[in-house]
């Protein structure tokens, strides 16, 4: 079994990130410390397959030759393999923090995963797929650790949706 990240985002501006960033900066107080904000949605992809590159050439194919994941004229979209990202490499003291919502109810990720299954046939390739929404905070700390636990003070509001989970990639 091979798990691919698969993580899409929009070719134009994503206002909802861009929202959120000024709300973080102006309402919440960290300004100096967010230097930006992007949002990607994410799908792993659990594949019955016997390689890495295997597994990566069959995520390509259902990015590229399904509609579920991505639309070509208005997305862009990137595969890793889960597990690989390694560590944070920090640019000028700024560091990147990867924190992954996902739903409890996992309702897209299950309609997902029965068209792949029933409609285009991929029964035995696809065992799962997990969808959730990632958010790339780009932080000011000392060091990995310091970022990550702005991240996580970031992540957790007094208004948090219930039904959801998050955690740092």
């Amino acid at each position: 079994m091979q798990v691919i990240e698969l993580l899409v985002k929009l070719k134009m501006p994503d206002v909802t990130a861009l929202t959120a960033a000024s709300a973080l900066r102006r309402r919440m107080g960290y300004a100096e410390v967010l230097h930006d904000l992007q949002r990607a949605d994410y799908y792993a992809l659990h594949l019955q397959v016997d390689s890495q590159q295997t597994a990566l050439a069959l995520a390509e194919e259902l990015a590229d030759k399904t509609n579920l994941f991505v639309n070509p004229n208005k997305h862009t979209y990137e595969l890793r393999i889960a597990g690989q990202r390694g560590a944070p490499v920090p640019e000028d003291g700024v560091w990147p923090v990867e924190v992954l919502v996902t739903d409890a109810e996992g309702a897209e990720a299950e309609d997902i995963q029965q068209a792949l299954h029933e409609r285009l046939g991929y029964v035995e390739q696809v065992q799962s797929v997990a969808q959730g929404t990632l958010w790339i905070m780009k932080l000011s700390a000392p060091d990995a650790e310091a970022a990550t636990q702005l991240a996580q003070q970031i992540t957790i509001t007094q208004a948090r949706a219930e039904g959801q989970d998050w955690k740092i990639l």
